[in-house]
Protein backbone atom coordinates (compact mmCIF):
# COMPACT_ATOMS: atom_id res chain seq x y z
CA UNK A 1 0.00 0.00 0.00
CA UNK A 2 2.82 2.48 0.84
CA UNK A 3 5.73 0.80 -0.98
CA UNK A 4 5.99 3.36 -3.78
CA UNK A 5 5.59 6.17 -1.27
CA UNK A 6 8.47 4.83 0.83
CA UNK A 7 10.76 4.55 -2.19
CA UNK A 8 10.02 8.13 -3.23
CA UNK A 9 10.51 9.43 0.30
CA UNK A 10 13.92 7.73 0.49
CA UNK A 11 14.93 9.31 -2.83
CA UNK A 12 13.74 12.72 -1.68
CA UNK A 13 15.64 12.39 1.62
CA UNK A 14 18.83 11.59 -0.29
CA UNK A 15 18.38 14.66 -2.50
CA UNK A 16 17.90 16.87 0.53
CA UNK A 17 20.60 15.09 2.54
CA UNK A 18 18.14 14.51 5.38
CA UNK A 19 18.10 11.58 7.77
CA UNK A 20 15.13 10.10 9.62
CA UNK A 21 15.82 12.31 12.65
CA UNK A 22 15.56 15.49 10.54
CA UNK A 23 12.42 14.18 8.81
CA UNK A 24 10.85 13.34 12.17
CA UNK A 25 11.67 16.79 13.50
CA UNK A 26 10.13 18.47 10.46
CA UNK A 27 7.09 16.16 10.55
CA UNK A 28 6.69 16.59 14.33
CA UNK A 29 6.87 12.85 14.93
CA UNK A 30 9.57 10.79 16.59
CA UNK A 31 12.51 9.38 14.68
CA UNK A 32 11.38 5.93 15.84
CA UNK A 33 7.96 6.47 14.28
CA UNK A 34 9.61 7.43 11.00
CA UNK A 35 11.84 4.34 11.13
CA UNK A 36 8.91 2.02 11.87
CA UNK A 37 6.92 3.48 9.00
CA UNK A 38 9.80 3.44 6.52
CA UNK A 39 10.72 -0.18 7.24
CA UNK A 40 7.10 -1.26 6.85
CA UNK A 41 6.41 -2.15 10.47
CA UNK A 42 3.44 0.23 10.40
CA UNK A 43 1.17 1.48 7.61
CA UNK A 44 -0.29 4.64 9.08
CA UNK A 45 -1.89 7.08 6.68
CA UNK A 46 -1.53 9.81 9.30
CA UNK A 47 2.25 9.25 9.46
CA UNK A 48 2.44 9.26 5.65
CA UNK A 49 0.54 12.56 5.56
CA UNK A 50 2.89 14.12 8.11
CA UNK A 51 5.92 12.95 6.13
CA UNK A 52 4.51 14.34 2.88
CA UNK A 53 3.73 17.65 4.59
CA UNK A 54 7.25 17.84 6.02
CA UNK A 55 8.62 17.40 2.50
CA UNK A 56 6.16 20.00 1.12
CA UNK A 57 4.71 17.31 -1.17
CA UNK A 58 1.33 15.73 -1.77
CA UNK A 59 0.25 12.25 -0.74
CA UNK A 60 -1.62 10.66 -3.65
CA UNK A 61 -3.87 7.62 -3.54
CA UNK A 62 -4.53 5.73 -6.75
CA UNK A 63 -5.60 2.15 -7.44
CA UNK A 64 -5.07 0.93 -3.89
CA UNK A 65 -1.64 2.45 -3.32
CA UNK A 66 -0.22 5.68 -1.95
CA UNK A 67 2.53 7.65 -3.64
CA UNK A 68 4.42 10.87 -3.12
CA UNK A 69 3.83 13.53 -5.74
CA UNK A 70 7.40 14.67 -6.25
CA UNK A 71 6.59 17.33 -8.85
CA UNK A 72 5.04 19.51 -6.14
CA UNK A 73 7.99 19.22 -3.78
CA UNK A 74 9.85 22.43 -3.13
CA UNK A 75 13.59 22.25 -2.95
Amino acid sequence: MFDGFRVNVKEELKKRQWNYAKLGERAQISENTVKCFMCGATDSRRVAEKIADALDCKLNYCKGAYDLEISDCTR
